[in-house]
């Protein structure tokens, strides 16, 4: 998760007064290919966003940046198949959320429509060739009949441009493990910040870091520092910093082997890593390699450290994704009949802010639903279902729940015990255990955004019933703050000295004068 926050691409769906009290014309939504845009035929997912007029969503923001946080509009989508001048129709066959097109209240509308070809990203405006029509406004009466909004597909996204940045270099390199597994050219990348007053013949150790939800390793850019003093500018002088991408078609990889998005884990020890260590003067050793992520890249890292120990000598992992499953955010996938409903019947929330539920995991779900059919989208709960779930006759991910009664599958529900990081622990503390006390630093705020810290605290529970060392550097720490304000905790402030007083005991640093 983060990048929109959790990282993640959000679905803050929250079912607002949509549904008119009187019964408006029904909108009906032709949207073309303009020649221009595209000379061939293309087939992917069509979807139609709306902003309502008056809503809490910016003036200047269009609605295909949509689904918005704070205020959810309504989006409509099918699977098409466009040629130059032709014209797909979205209507009440459409698959919609919250509600169909002959629910939508009377009033002034913004509309923009988006054709997904690629879906090789969790971002569409990361995939060249999608395309995107101008913004209509239209207007929906109290009377009943048809309302014709009129849309043209003329813009297409560019290739992404390599942008230049200083103490920055940008790697890429084919991947035979993925190009294998998904039978089409699969490229890996890495944005390398060079340690600062970089001398070729010294050499270094690494911080690899994982970005969490949406995020990619275009962050590179951002982690130059060349102005931070005490031990993150010490850090900047002693230390390659690896900014790696965890995109795939099925959004975040995790980094972790999966049925559906192949070898993602093995592809980055087995190939990036070791052709890094060939251009660069890294030191090939796990105790000069440090793992650091936030959210999906918080369990990310977490998934390295544990899984290749022989790779990885630490990591720093904040706020991650569901590290328990007992608590997938507020489930507990094994014996929980419904992933939507609790035991009392109410919806269980997926999103909090300042102390309100804001989005559940329903809505959520269902916003995905429409963005990319049989958990395509690449977002947030289907990129989980590609990771930790088996793969369909269709090569899609399987749903770990039934899309409309949020009703569990007990059978995929026990194919994710193999991610479960506290059923590692508890199923084989003797290879476990000591990674966790000797290897990860675990932090997240008490009143995680996405509930995060209930796995957390559980998985805490359970390395706590095995006695620590006096030498254990390990630890797992539930800090106050939210997903994002747990940035600003003591603990969190502590990375850098924890990271440089590892590098210096392995040997990898000198210690500074006068320490």
């Amino acid at each position: 998760m983060l990048a929109r926050m959790r990282s993640r691409s959000p679905f803050v769906l929250v079912l607002l007064a949509l549904a008119p009290a009187a019964r408006a014309e029904q909108p009906v939504f032709r949207v073309e290919l303009a020649a221009a845009a595209r000379a061939t035929s293309a087939s992917g997912r069509l979807v139609v966003f709306l902003v309502r007029e008056g809503s809490k969503v910016a003036a200047d923001d269009e609605p295909v940046d949509g689904p918005f946080w704070d205020d959810p509009q309504p989006l409509f989508g099918i699977d098409a198949t466009l040629a130059p001048g032709a014209v797909v129709v979205l209507d009440e066959r459409a698959d919609a959320f919250p509600v169909k097109p002959s629910a939508l209240a009377p009033g002034s509308y913004r509309a923009q429509a988006r054709f997904d070809l690629a879906q090789a990203n969790s971002s569409w405006r990361r995939e060249p060739g999608n395309l995107w029509s101008d913004v209509v406004r239209f207007e929906l009466g109290a009377a009943a009949g048809e309302k014709r909004v009129e849309l043209t597909l003329t813009h297409a996204v560019a290739p992404e441009a390599v942008s230049s940045s200083e103490g920055v270099e940008w790697f890429e390199m084919r991947s035979e493990l993925l190009s294998k597994f998904r039978g089409q050219e699969v490229t890996l990348h890495a944005g390398v910040v060079l340690p600062q007053d970089y001398e070729r013949k010294q050499r270094y150790p690494a911080i690899y870091e994982v970005p969490g939800f949406g995020g990619d390793h275009h962050g590179a850019a951002r982690r130059r520092g060349n102005a931070e003093a005490g031990a993150a500018g010490e850090l900047g002088r002693a230390c390659f910093r690896i900014v790696l991408d965890p995109e795939g078609p099925n959004g975040h990889t995790l980094f972790a082997d999966s049925d559906n998005n192949g070898p993602c884990g093995a592809a980055l020890v087995r190939e990036l890593i070791p052709m890094l260590e060939r251009l660069y003067p890294l030191i090939a050793s796990p105790s000069a390699r440090l793992l650091r992520g936030h959210s999906s890249g918080g369990w990310s890292t977490l998934w390295l450290a544990l899984t290749y120990p022989d790779v990885f000598g630490a990591t720093w992992s904040s706020a991650p994704d569901p590290v328990d499953f007992r608590r997938f955010q507020k489930v507990d996938v094994y014996d929980q009949p419904n992933f939507y409903l609790d035991a009392a019947g109410h919806d269980l929330p997926s999103l909090r802010s300042g102390g309100s539920v804001t989005m559940t995991i329903r809505q959520e779900s269902r916003g995905e639903d429409v963005l990319g059919a049989d958990n395509t989208s690449a977002q947030q709960w289907d990129s989980w279902f590609a990771v930790f779930g088996p793969r369909n006759e269709r090569g899609h991910p399987v749903a770990l729940f039934d899309p409309e009664s949020g009703a569990i599958d007990k059978k995929v529900a026990e194919s994710y015990r193999k991610y479960d990081l506290g059923e590692l622990v508890r199923k084989d503390p003797a290879r476990y255990l000591p990674l966790f006390r000797e290897r990860v630093r675990l932090i997240v705020g008490t009143e995680d955004s996405f509930y995060l810290n209930e796995a957390v605290d559980l998985l805490n529970q359970e390395l706590a019933k095995h006695e620590r060392a006096p030498t254990d550097a390990g630890y797992v720490k539930l800090v106050p703050g939210d997903h994002g304000s747990v940035f600003g905790s003591e603990a969190m402030r502590a990375i850098p000295d924890e990271m440089l007083a590892h590098l210096r005991k392995a040997g990898h640093v000198a210690a500074a004068a006068g320490n």
